[in-house]
């Protein structure tokens, strides 16, 4: 088993002789083989154990048998307590996918903080096909079916090439004392499910089917990362940068085929999920202005291409000024002054701004544009709505989502980036100019 760990981590690159691992280790066997198996190794390391506190005493007994390893062995053990069911309810998520996010979280903070080449997790074979067989019932695409990978950024896995029973067995030979999970052994968990009963019902019908599924998800890894060099040449031919996310022209797009299959390869690295490729497909032939959302990208339609930016968590907050200084301490404008008419020619340039001072009235406040939103731009005589000024600049949608307005009471003095509010220009009449440069 350690000339098998050692050859594995070889061949992967997940580790050398000189690295320094943090061992997750929750207590329970496959966890505690790879503690003996990094100790036998001979690799610098330490421990992080998470407490989620699901199983009362039970949990609290996981911890404190942690602990006692390392203390009787000098090895560090970092703890945590997470309250996962809290965690869960306040982000609508399952527990499982709370302890998930909780413990890689606080892996990361460790890894950053203490210097370490990587975080270690005692994933094994069997759970390998098992996550196969979830994602497999879920629906995916290929690489839903190629496992997980050795290593993840900062995650190394150097336990995926074992079967659970030769850790048994090893951890037998080897008296490992470990920790049994109660939850392992009931089938209120899908995974519980496929572990006891499906897999098992499988080595029935076929003989070494753990050893087939495992061939099956290594062809499959290789065609994936044929299909992503494909995916990324052709991404690269359609996708052009822009500050704010990509564009796409639509042309590009639709004369794509097979469509669908394309267009969700092309669109899985902004989190479009596979039930979403139909109306993306739609939404290529709807006019200016339509959108969808992704779990994290906008793609909305724009005079002929396809503009996809990450989403905002919404608008950003109204700032309210109560006077100059504090407008200089909000971080909003990069140059602030007062000048006198006669001082200085004003700054020239569509971030910069000059008003007349004695026409403002405090306080000034910041907000989002909206709709409805009118003033009378520069040099104009009649109000106008801001979405129309803005269309008639031909602002791209998703740079006009962020169009901010500086307003005196309930007047629009600045369209942010643009253009001033007639009323407040600069004339005769002026005494003072307020300059703000963004």
């Amino acid at each position: 088993m350690l000339q098998r760990f050692l050859h594995y981590s070889n061949q992967e690159r997940l580790f050398s002789k000189s690295s320094r691992i943090l061992l997750a280790v929750s207590g329970g066997i496959d966890s505690m083989v790879m503690a003996y198996l990094f100790r036998e190794a001979g690799i610098d390391h330490e421990i992080a154990h998470c407490n989620f506190s699901l199983r009362g005493r039970e949990s609290d007994g996981d911890e404190r048998f942690v602990v006692s390893y390392g203390s009787r062995l000098g090895i560090k053990v970092h703890t945590k307590r997470f309250d996962t069911l809290g965690h869960a309810a306040s982000g609508k998520i399952s527990v499982q996918m709370a302890a998930r996010e909780l413990r890689y979280e606080w892996f990361d903070t460790l890894v950053k903080r203490d210097g370490f080449d990587a975080v270690a997790v005692a994933h094994n074979l069997d759970d390998n096909i098992e996550t196969f067989i979830i994602n497999l019932l879920r629906g995916t695409g290929i690489s839903g079916l190629t496992g997980m990978s050795p290593r993840h950024r900062n995650v190394i896995r150097p336990l995926l090439f074992a079967p659970r029973d030769d850790i048994e067995a090893w951890a037998a030979e080897k008296r490992v004392r470990y920790r049994e999970d109660s939850s392992n052994a009931g089938l209120k968990y899908a995974r519980n499910m496929i572990r006891h009963i499906i897999i098992p019902d499988l080595e029935k019908v076929r003989p070494g089917a753990r050893n087939a599924i495992t061939a099956t998800m290594n062809h499959l890894k290789s065609s994936s990362e044929i299909a992503d060099i494909y995916i990324e040449k052709i991404r690269q031919e359609i996708f052009r940068c822009r500050d704010d996310g990509y564009e796409a022209d639509i042309s590009s797009l639709m004369a794509l085929s097979p469509a669908a299959p394309h267009i969700y390869e092309l669109f899985r690295k902004f989190n479009i999920s596979s039930g979403q490729t139909g109306e993306l497909l739609s939404l290529l032939r709807s006019p200016t202005g339509r959108f969808m959302d992704t779990s994290t990208h906008r793609l909305l339609i724009d005079r002929g291409k396809l503009l996809v930016t990450e989403k905002s968590d919404g608008p950003p907050p109204e700032q309210l000024f109560q006077s100059i200084d504090e407008m200089h301490i909000s971080g909003l404008f990069t140059d602030l002054r007062v000048l006198h008419p006669s001082d200085e020619p004003i700054p020239p340039g569509r971030l910069t701004a000059c008003v007349d001072l004695g026409v403002i009235t405090f306080p000034l406040k910041v907000r989002q544009w909206a709709a409805g939103d009118r003033f009378r731009p520069l040099g104009m005589t009649r109000m106008k709505k801001i979405s129309d000024f803005l269309i008639d600049l031909k602002v791209p949608a998703t740079t006009k989502e962020k169009v901010l307005l500086l307003m005196s009471g309930e007047n629009v003095v600045w369209v942010m980036g643009y253009r001033i509010d007639d009323r407040y220009r600069i004339t005769d009449k002026t005494e003072r100019i307020l300059s703000m440069t963004i």
